[in-house]
């Protein structure tokens, strides 16, 4: 895979993408172009012998380098990290570490200080986007997948579960199962044909004629998210919280979506199924989802 063809935010998003896909919670991606320390920081929860569950604080450093990424460089993250308590510092990088930079971290780690540093290299990377295809294609990157039907995998099972719950059998079915079922559905259809037709995602400009009723969209520029991608996760959050959430927008490349309660994993997995297969990135905080376009739909 060629990583060198992403701008640097669009490998940060896509980091984004496959620390949040890895399960990263509470992830935050800050303020892309800035250097704050940290390109993305987030929780991770790990199980121990008592069935108790311990969070370790996750700070991420992306680096789109044509270079090896050298200790200096590491240095300053590591001295802003361990400054702010964090458990763990991964570096993703298009590229590698210099000779010098693999011996220094590897002395830091037999130290026992915190952060414990970890690297991702350019083999890394792929290794991971070949396991969750879907992400690959949502950046124009072509993975080693045995079978294209597994890039739609997660987001078929929601479009099963879903076509499941349709069974006149259990009464009338609400107008919002029947919009989740099709836009899932057209979504899906879509991006095979995109696969098919040209080996890649094709992301559709959001229309007027492509707007649902039953959302505000006063004062919101939706043009450049895929239509497909936008509607699918805006039926999707209709019908689990039985109303339309408010969205609000501050950038014509941003939406910010206001939540009534907090997602259960089921439904963060759901979303982020939902993100796989579209242009842009999706931000779940505690009651609120930040999304950012990585590609502007034409």
């Amino acid at each position: 895979m060629n990583l060198l063809s992403l701008s640097p935010e669009q490998f940060e998003s896509m980091t984004f993408d496959i620390v949040t896909t890895l399960g990263l919670r509470n992830t935050v991606w800050r303020t892309p172009g800035s250097d704050v320390g940290r390109d993305i920081e987030g929780d991770y929860f790990i199980s121990d012998l008592s069935g108790q569950y311990q969070r370790q604080k996750w700070y991420v450093e992306c680096k789109r380098y044509t270079g090896s990424v050298d200790w200096p460089t590491v240095w300053n993250k590591i001295s802003y990290a361990e400054a702010q308590s964090a458990d763990m510092l991964l570096f993703v990088t298009s590229s590698s570490l210099t000779p010098q930079a693999v011996d220094q971290v590897r002395a830091w780690n037999e130290s026992r200080r915190k952060p414990i540093i970890r690297f991702w290299g350019a083999v890394e990377v792929t290794t991971k986007l070949n396991l969750y295809p879907q992400l690959a294609r949502k950046y124009g990157l072509k993975s080693e997948a045995a079978s294209k039907l597994d890039l739609f995998y997660p987001s078929i099972l929601l479009l099963i579960k879903t076509s499941n719950t349709l069974s006149p059998d259990t009464g009338p079915i609400p107008e919002v199962k029947l919009w989740l079922a099709h836009s899932v559905s057209e979504l899906v259809s879509t991006r095979m044909s995109d696969i098919k037709v040209l080996d890649e995602f094709y992301f559709r400009t959001h229309k007027i004629e492509d707007q649902f009723e039953w959302i505000d969209y006063s004062g919101l520029c939706v043009k450049y998210f895929d239509r497909f991608s936008i509607r699918a996760l805006f039926a999707y959050l209709v019908f689990i919280f039985k109303k339309t959430p408010v969205i609000t927008q501050d950038q014509e490349l941003n939406l910010a979506i206001e939540l009534p309660r907090a997602l259960i994993e089921s439904e963060e997995s759901h979303i982020q199924a939902l993100s796989g297969l579209s242009n842009f990135s999706a931000q779940l905080g505690a009651e609120n989802i930040g999304l950012t376009i990585i590609k502007r739909a034409v």
